[in-house]
């Protein structure tokens, strides 16, 4: 295996890779490849009376369905009645849905939204930004939509729109962001500055066409003003850094693998995804890393997906004699239907479960006697807690890997991402590398209301690290924190896979 070409392990397919996901990995098809349709019609007018039974049935809903309803302290009825007093004899399911996406942010859950399937901000929106903007340090960088260039390399920094300072416009975005992490908040309100048609509309700007925008430099000495066309086309962030091989499709998407100078293994995996014949080549693959010096397992731009890439994974840095480690504690929702099947997907059993091995249930009892859970869950709302637990493993491909591991991790990854990074946090000779983790692990339920059509998602479980932290809310931090630098988004540099490089090259050392 002593090879620096890129290889893939086979692809997987479109259903079997997303059921069961996160939305958030619904929302990154639509980014990816864009909507295919759009059920339901944003135009169509219901009347007050309508709109009102619909918040009725929202409100029902959350009372009874909804895991993370009281995590946050957010008055909700006060907030459905301020929707309910801002009804017009009539509304659209277009305006309809905006108020709705404004209230289930707040409640700081990703899982839980207005579904990306029947409307989004982008199908609510006419008119685009023809660029894009991500963060280095605490200032937005500006690039071209393609990513062929900064829009000014020698002023890569947002500094203006439309001459309202870029923090408004941020504000203005975080209306329809999720309150969730700081780090999950403010990297979806930056993605939401793509839609500035909406945002002119929100700031109530008098404006339409062109969009102007000042940069500046890093010390802000030097400035450029620019006008740019809007676009019709919604710029599309996709997978970053792109793999070596360009993903056209979602059956071709894979796990990149390869060996990089000085004997270092490099994993890429763009989704988690569950099929039997990625699982066989995703141990096949670890056979060939048996002999590197240190492995890089780089998961940036992942928003989820499956648990199954962890629970294979993980067994290669755990000895024989190592305990079963549980890597998370769950609890669902009374009330909600078929959940049993849906945890059981995700690896999530009781206490008491035939399921477990003595040694598991060991693990387990000593596990619960020092689990404190940051949010103490409403009595007789919840069911018993569930724990994932991983042992090692006695398939004869496995084998102990105890060279230096580190792991890429960034703000996209979220969901079952959260998963995989909180279960590996503090293990020893593995490495967290990169930026905060977005936070999320909600097992959603679709529903929806009756009158406008509008389809919700609601989580049905809390969901808790470890160490007690609930993922909503706080993510997994790195242990090592890289930020990136403007030539990263545009392909000139990769600042975090440099890092991870050197740092396992100085841990190598003879």
């Amino acid at each position: 295996m002593k090879n620096n070409a890129p290889k893939r392990i086979p692809a997987v397919k479109y259903l079997p890779l997303f059921a069961g996901a996160g939305i958030l990995i619904v929302a990154a098809i639509f980014y990816l490849y864009g909507e295919k349709s759009n059920p339901l019609d944003s135009n169509h007018r219901i009347t007050r009376k309508q709109a009102l039974e619909d918040l009725d049935q929202l409100q029902r809903l959350l009372e009874e369905k909804y895991s993370y309803l009281q995590t946050k302290g957010v008055d909700y009825k006060a907030e459905l009645n301020a929707v309910r007093d801002s009804l017009g004899d009539e509304i659209t399911c277009g305006e309809m849905s905006l108020k709705l996406m404004k209230f289930l942010a707040l409640f700081g859950d990703g899982h839980s939204s207005v579904s990306s399937s029947g409307v989004s901000l982008k199908s609510l929106c006419s008119d685009f930004s023809p660029f894009l903007l991500e963060e280095s340090g605490s200032k937005l960088v500006a690039f071209k939509s393609d990513r062929s260039g900064l829009l000014d390399p020698n002023c890569p920094y947002l500094r203006t729109i439309d001459g309202l300072p870029v923090d408004s416009w941020l504000r203005a975005g975080g209306r329809f962001a999720t309150k969730g992490s700081p780090q999950y908040f403010r990297y979806h309100s930056i993605r939401n500055l793509r839609y500035i048609a909406l945002l002119r509309k929100e700031l109530e700007l008098d404006k339409t066409g062109p969009v102007e925008i000042e940069l500046e430099s890093a010390d802000g000495s030097s400035t450029e003003k620019l006008e740019l066309p809007l676009t019709k086309d919604c710029p599309i962030y996709g997978v970053w850094p792109r793999p070596e091989e360009q993903i056209t499709s979602l059956e071709e998407t894979k796990v990149e693998y390869r060996i990089l100078e000085p004997n270092i293994g490099y994993m890429r995996f763009v989704f988690m995804p569950d099929e039997a014949e990625f699982n066989d080549a995703l141990i096949d693959t670890m056979g060939g890393f048996a002999r590197t010096d240190g492995l890089i397992i780089d998961i940036r731009s992942n928003g989820g997906g499956r648990r199954t890439p962890l629970k294979i994974l993980m067994p290669f840095f755990m000895a024989q004699n190592d305990s079963p480690r549980v890597v998370n504690v769950a609890a669902y929702r009374l009330g909600r239907e078929n959940i049993k099947e849906d945890f059981e997907a995700r690896y999530l059993y009781p206490a008491d479960s035939t399921h477990w091995s003595s040694a598991e249930k060991d693990a387990i009892q000593q596990f619960a006697a020092g689990f404190r859970p940051e949010w103490d869950l409403p009595q007789g709302l919840f069911s018993p807690w569930h724990y994932f637990v991983i042992s090692p493993e006695k398939d004869s491909r496995y084998y102990h890997y105890d060279k230096p591991v580190v792991i890429l991790m960034d703000k996209w990854n979220f969901s079952a991402c959260d998963i995989f990074l909180g279960a590996f946090k503090g293990m020893e000779n593995l490495t967290l590398m990169g930026q905060p983790s977005g936070g999320g692990s909600g097992c959603f339920q679709p529903y929806r209301l009756k009158n406008s059509a509008i389809k919700i998602n609601l989580s049905s479980m809390a969901s808790f690290q470890p160490s007690g932290k609930l993922y909503d809310g706080n993510g997994i931090q790195p242990d090592i924190t890289v930020e990136p630098v403007p030539t990263d988004f545009i392909g000139q540099s990769d600042t975090t896979l440099e890092a991870a490089i050197r740092f396992i090259k100085e841990k190598t050392k003879p």
